[in-house]
């Protein structure tokens, strides 16, 4: 999708439209918003530091997590699309190509887990990629181990982007 699009080209849902079914964009913080307080203090700690190593590994990326209770009766890549839009969460500069942020979202209340990339990432990020990374969380949120289902996925994440560099070089213009 190109960052001017005026909705998503795989649901036709526009951001004014998600503003207008989601209301007002929550206040989040860069690296990790626990809205639920589903984290304690160790593992916000704990994670917060996973986030710097991705970003140290990483730094044309920042790395985003959101727990929150969201809208059950809408699909949470919509909304994390939505978020990912107009939080604000990515520098000003990180346009178009040039964004190749994550957001990580996640309703401890009911286990729906999702993962959106910067415009620059989505013709590497398919649909089978991203849900291969969720996957290797899933079992661990199952278990209530969110702190650490959240290390597996942005362990998985970090092994991932060179693998996707890689192919992305091996394969012709």
């Amino acid at each position: 999708m190109e960052e001017k699009s005026p909705s998503c080209p795989q649901c036709s849902l526009s951001l004014q439209t998600c503003d207008a079914i989601l209301g007002p964009v929550p206040l989040l913080n860069r690296g990790l918003t626990d809205l639920t307080e589903s984290l304690n203090k160790g593992e916000a700690k704990d994670l917060k530091a996973v986030i710097s190593r991705f970003e140290q590994a990483f730094p044309s990326s920042q790395l985003n997590i959101v727990l929150r209770d969201f809208n059950i009766d809408f699909n949470l890549p919509t909304q994390l699309f939505w978020l990912f839009n107009k939080s604000g969460l990515s520098p000003i500069d990180h346009k178009g190509a040039k964004n190749q942020d994550f957001l990580i979202g996640l309703d401890p209340s009911t286990g729906r887990l999702a993962l959106t990339v910067g415009y620059g990432l989505e013709p590497f990020f398919k649909t089978d990629t991203i849900a291969e990374l969720l996957e290797s969380a899933r079992p661990l949120l199952e278990k209530g181990k969110i702190a650490v289902a959240l290390k597996q996925l942005i362990g998985e994440l970090s092994q991932t982007l060179p693998r996707l560099a890689r192919e992305a070089q091996a394969t012709p213009n």
